[in-house]
């Protein structure tokens, strides 16, 4: 009908309109973090990260088998985690929906 299709549009001109400071946001090379667009309940936001760190620091977990850690012979291996980047010879792990906590907590743990 005529009144649907004409509540149909102007809801989609209310969401362009809504999402073009989104926008800017997203394609400005300093972005405010999306907690400044909250109170206006502007649909499509992705506030996970308010942006992407230009270094990644990684935590790296080493073990070795040797009865004296502090023996200067002994051989330390890295602990490779199934799903966190790492060998770039290794295919990426596909898990999703999910994710392994433990591997993803890591990358967090580097920031600190």
């Amino acid at each position: 009908s005529y009144i649907r299709k004409a509540v149909n549009v102007s809801f989609g001109a209310l969401i362009i309109f809504l999402s073009i400071p989104v926008v800017l946001n997203l394609i400005s090379s300093q972005q405010i973090m999306n907690t400044s667009y909250n109170p206006l309940r502007i649909v499509n936001t992705y506030g996970a990260f308010g942006s992407v760190t230009k270094e990644r620091t990684e935590v790296i977990i080493q073990g070795t088998s040797s009865s004296d850690p502090n023996d200067p012979a002994a051989v330390w291996e890295e602990y490779e985690f199934k799903c966190k980047p790492g060998n770039l010879q290794r295919r990426p792990c596909l898990i999703s929906p999910y994710h392994y906590r433990l591997d993803w907590l890591m990358w967090f743990a580097a920031f600190q």
